[in-house]
């Protein structure tokens, strides 16, 4: 049977062989696929070989037992629902293999209905965490920085720091990646699955904004505010300098006592989530332009700067290609692919509008563009007429790793045929010659 046809594959691991014998033929009236196993050694190595929906697992087996296989299974990455089947259970066998992550348990001797009612849950359980576990890992490569620059290094290594629960200030232009850096940090920490809770702070004005956190527990409108929304999750907080004093002075009174008092009311919020604040300024200019009050900066003992794109140079090349990649497949094209002369240009541009200006800028392109390659002539004119005579000796080196990896790609796909690769490039053979022995490249040895 087709693994996208059967209703489910069942591990069944038990030394008893009426109890896998029963067990199989119930199953497989019903229509699952059945494998089994005598001891915990060999159910191991079966659920490793055939990744089965759900496994059945006797407690008691000679050799390792059935918590021992259960965490063996684990560590080898087989995330089957477990159900442990025992004919003398106790509190603490329970204890330890939920621990360890069992689904439900099942008595000895087996009833033919709770047998069916826990397989079909189970089945329905391990494919809802497959599922979840595939979402995740969408969301933490959305959730990453591109690139190996030293500026996305330390980055990287100050929100690793921040995963600890511990209040989080970001800082940085706009469009560099505030709110992402705020979804790394939530996806990274001990409670990836709990809420995402965000709020645009200067969108609201000042009731808006504590309704909006606060809620309104009665009355006509009565809303869910987002504080208690990120309970044990994580609030978000953007452009937070624009937080009016008194509602810093109820974030500070929360995250000291779990209660944070409704500005201008009679009631607090309990709640405890992790807050994430942004600014689009540094931190320390927020306190000299009265924005913010030392006092609220104090409480977070995380204070983080996303860089601008400008200091990210090194990092073009690996985010173009990732955005093009991404964009040409949701709106159904080929990929496109960036010349050195057109990268060129993009190095000398100084983006003010950060990362997401470059994203949308290449959405234009994929859009319009005929493709399959961007050259400097298809840029916006605001980017191609802003190139500069020189560029600096970092942007050098990225401009000749990249025109030497596209080369000899290029070279590559053809064979080596000068004449086929300087066609496909839009080139003379002789400016393609050239090129190749500015940068060290035979066509024969791809050195």
């Amino acid at each position: 049977m087709e693994q996208s046809e059967r209703k489910g594959l069942i591990l069944v691991v038990d030394d008893e062989e009426s109890i896998r014998h029963t067990l199989s033929q119930i199953l497989a009236d019903e229509g699952y696929e059945v494998v089994t196993a005598a001891t915990g050694e060999e159910g191991v190595q079966r659920a490793v070989e055939t990744s089965p929906d759900a496994v059945f697992l006797d407690v008691w087996l000679p050799g390792i037992d059935g918590i021992e296989a259960l965490r063996l299974l684990r560590e080898r990455g087989v995330f089957a629902s477990v159900v442990m089947i025992s004919g003398h259970g106790s509190i603490e066998t329970a204890v330890r293999a939920t621990k360890l992550g069992a689904y439900d348990f099942v008595e000895k001797p087996l009833s033919l209905e709770r047998v069916l009612l826990v397989t079909a849950n189970a089945i329905r359980h391990a494919r809802l965490e497959r599922q979840n576990r595939a979402l995740r890992v969408e969301l933490l490569r959305e959730a990453e920085f591109i690139g190996r620059s030293a500026a996305v290094e330390r980055l990287r290594s100050q929100l690793a720091e921040a995963v600890d629960g511990r209040p989080v200030l970001l800082y940085g232009e706009r469009g560099t990646g505030r709110r992402l850096a705020a979804r790394w940090i939530t996806l990274h920490r001990n409670r990836p699955h709990r809420a995402f809770v965000d709020l645009q702070v200067s969108a609201l004005p000042r009731e808006r904004l504590i309704r909006s956190l606060y809620g309104a527990p009665s009355g006509p409108g009565s809303s869910t505010g987002r504080l208690a929304m990120a309970d044990e999750g994580t609030l978000y907080l953007e452009n937070a300098e624009t937080l009016p004093p008194a509602v810093q002075a109820s974030l500070l009174a929360g995250l000291r006592e779990g209660a944070f008092p409704v500005p201008g009311r009679r009631r607090v919020v309990r709640a405890e989530p992790l807050l994430i604040v942004s600014l689009s300024e540094p931190p320390e200019g927020a306190v000299e332009n009265g924005h913010l009050s030392g006092a609220f900066l104090a409480a977070f003992p995380h204070v983080i700067e996303i860089p601008p794109l400008r200091e990210r140079r090194d990092d073009f090349p690996e985010l173009i290609a990732r955005f093009l990649t991404d964009l040409s497949r949701e709106y159904g094209r080929e990929p496109l692919e960036l010349t050195p002369d057109a990268l060129r240009v993009l190095l000398a541009y100084d983006w003010p509008g950060n990362v997401r200006e470059l994203q949308r800028m290449l959405e234009r392109l994929v859009l319009l563009s005929s493709g399959p390659l961007v050259r400097p002539e298809d840029l916006p004119a605001y980017i191609a007429g802003t190139e500069r005579a020189a560029v600096r000796d970092d942007v050098e080196i990225t401009l000749e790793r990249f025109e030497r990896d596209w080369l000899r790609r290029c070279l590559a796909e053809v064979d080596g045929d000068l004449s086929r690769a300087a066609s496909r490039l839009g080139l003379p053979v002789g400016d393609l010659v050239a090129r190749l022995e500015r940068l060290g490249i035979r066509p024969d040895g791809m050195r």
